[in-house]
């Protein structure tokens, strides 16, 4: 197959040796030139011969890491590797950078890069110093560049940069760092510290090569966000474990817990774990695994340039894997579910969100009702609307007792648009984005003013304490962000608001709404740690601010109280007219 592809100049001998070399290796390799050529071609094979020593004195080698080989020798023009904890995937990279540097096959050299200048620092001075001194075979094709960040090897470079945005062009980070060199091959480590539009932006270091290549690693955070989304487009390779006793598969991460098993320790009196096949129940070993792509129409080898190859590293395949400590680290996530995230994100290798910091789609169409959106209204409506290029406008009634009714959602251009449905609506309050386009919105404001309709703009405070401050002069909501988006949340999950029969805009409606999570952020200079909603998957999370607006707005439709404070019992409990009116 391989040969084939090298006469029709699809791949090149070097890549494809890769493959053939398990073959290769029944031929003597006492000849000198053949060694060397498989040394050339294949840089598991050449940091094997080679004795590559790493950190803390261990000596390369695929015993107990036969998933490396694997990744190793990928030749796709885009990898993935999404991993848990000390997977040895980042000193796998960068031996294989340092292998294709020596051998000149990128002469454009090598891009790596970290999250932020000060990881470049602890990098170079930790894992690549030791690299170089513990290993005279890369340190004899080492020039000195008296600098942290470049390493001349050979005669190409190697340079390990920090991504991290130095300023914004019109709402988007830049920096020079990923704009100022070209090369062969990027690799992203620990891609979810990444912001996207740096991650994005290291690809142009690519244009000018005839090789392309990308390489996203790191450990999972979140769903739909960063090295779990681009895992996510890969043809999501995963190891499966071969059972010797009933030849049937276990992929121990998926089947987790299930895929684990105790024993009983007679000698010490004690009960231990150990992997267990999901058929049979039968001990199981990592040794005896192999690599199988859940979406194998995602990623075809043999067009190594199309679509991402992706491959998942657990912990428990990794050769340092103590299942012990593993699973009393599972028993106390357990026990404390603020542990869980930490769990599945360094052990597993997955993406991990609690259910409280992320609607589900599903969560959405829970709220959906038997009527279709209607065409108008004679009632009085609030309206919530996020001014983009392209509009969102959520328009509801209020019923009683908290309650409120959207009866028309939909995506439209321009503030004219917005102006005809409010009237064909017969809109009382309404809540529009102040930016970014606030000279627009101040003139719709004054239109609708008018029609004696009550028209804010919000905007959102991040350090600001308090939910809701209003300038009844200037017309504007400042809002807390995150505690909004808290009150969207728990609107929905109360059941008190309706949505319309289930269709396309409400798919849509469902799908943006859905587009943020909240996480727990880390300021790296103070220290500080604070809740943020990050926006997930696409990013386009309009109607969800859409939702905040229109809750905003009802606040002006007979005294809405947005405080959700609960009724308790023996309270008064009968329908206030004056409070919600008929």
């Amino acid at each position: 197959r391989y040969k084939q592809r090298i006469r029709a100049g699809e791949c090149s001998p070097i890549h494809s040796a890769r493959f053939l070399l398990p073959k290769i290796m029944i031929i003597s390799l006492d000849d000198p030139q053949l060694k060397e050529k498989m040394m050339r071609a294949d840089s598991c094979y050449w940091a094997e011969q080679n004795k590559i020593r790493l950190l803390g004195g261990s000596v390369f080698s695929l015993d107990g890491c036969e998933y490396m080989s694997d990744i190793m020798r990928d030749d796709a023009r885009h990898i993935v590797v999404m991993k848990g904890a000390q997977a040895r995937i980042t000193t796998l990279f960068m031996l294989r950078a340092i292998h294709a540097l020596i051998h000149r096959i990128h002469p454009q050299g090598t891009i790596y890069y970290f999250p932020n200048k000060t990881a470049v620092e602890n990098f170079s001075k930790t894992r690549f110093g030791p690299l170089i001194t513990d290993n005279p075979c890369i340190r004899r094709h080492l020039k000195d560049t008296n600098s942290v960040n470049i390493k001349q090897v050979g005669e190409t470079f190697l340079r390990l940069l920090g991504a991290r945005a130095t300023f914004d062009i019109q709402g988007k980070k830049d920096s020079t760092s990923v704009r100022s060199e070209p090369a062969d091959e990027v690799v992203r480590d620990e891609r979810d510290l990444f912001n996207d539009d740096m991650a994005d932006m290291t690809f142009d270091r690519l244009m000018g090569s005839d090789f392309k290549l990308e390489v996203d690693l790191g450990t999972p955070t979140i769903p739909d966000v960063g090295i779990d989304k681009v895992f996510g487009e890969s043809d999501q390779k995963f190891r499966m474990i071969k059972c010797h006793s009933c030849n049937g598969y276990t992929c121990i991460v998926d089947d987790f817990p299930n895929s684990v098993k105790y024993e009983r320790d007679n000698i010490h009196d004690r009960y231990e774990p150990y992997f267990a096949c999901i058929n049979c129940g039968k001990k199981i070993f990592v040794v005896n695994g192999e690599y199988v792509a859940k979406f194998p129409d995602k990623y075809n080898p043999e067009y190594p340039n199309e679509g991402i190859s992706g491959y998942h590293v657990s912990h428990f395949i990794t050769p340092k894997c103590d299942l012990k400590l593993v699973m009393d680290k599972y028993e106390k996530a357990l026990a404390d579910t603020s542990l869980m995230g930490s769990f599945y994100n360094k052990f597993l290798g997955f993406a991990y969100i609690p259910i409280e910091d992320r609607l589900r789609q599903q969560d959405i169409f829970n709220c959906c009702g038997d009527d279709l959106m209607k065409s108008s209204s004679i009632l009085g409506t609030a309206m919530g609307a996020d001014i983009m290029k392209t509009n969102r406008i959520i328009i509801a009634e209020k019923k009683g007792n908290e309650k409120a009714k959207i009866i028309y959602m939909a995506r439209v251009s321009g503030f004219d648009a917005l102006y005809d449905l409010c009237i064909k609506f017969n809109v009382k309050s309404g809540v529009v984005c102040l930016r970014p386009y606030e000279e627009s919105f101040r003139k719709f404001q004054a239109k609708m003013a008018k029609k004696n309709v009550k028209i804010f703009g919000s905007e959102y405070r991040d350090k600001q304490r308090n939910l809701l401050k209003t300038d009844e002069e200037g017309g504007v909501y400042s809002v807390s962000r995150t505690e909004m988006m808290d009150k969207s949340h728990s609107w929905i999950m109360s059941g008190k608001l309706e949505l319309p029969r289930k269709c396309e805009e409400v798919k849509t409606f469902a799908k943006e709404v859905c587009n943020t999570a909240k996480v727990l952020e880390t300021n790296e200079r103070t220290g500080d740690r604070i809740y943020r909603y990050r926006p997930v998957g696409d990013k386009v999370e309009h109607y969800r601010h859409t939702l905040n607006y229109l809750m905003l707005a009802l606040l002006n439709l007979y005294d809405y109280d947005i405080s959700f404070v609960p009724v308790l019992a023996g309270a008064e409990t009968e329908y206030d007219v004056l409070r919600w009116g008929l």
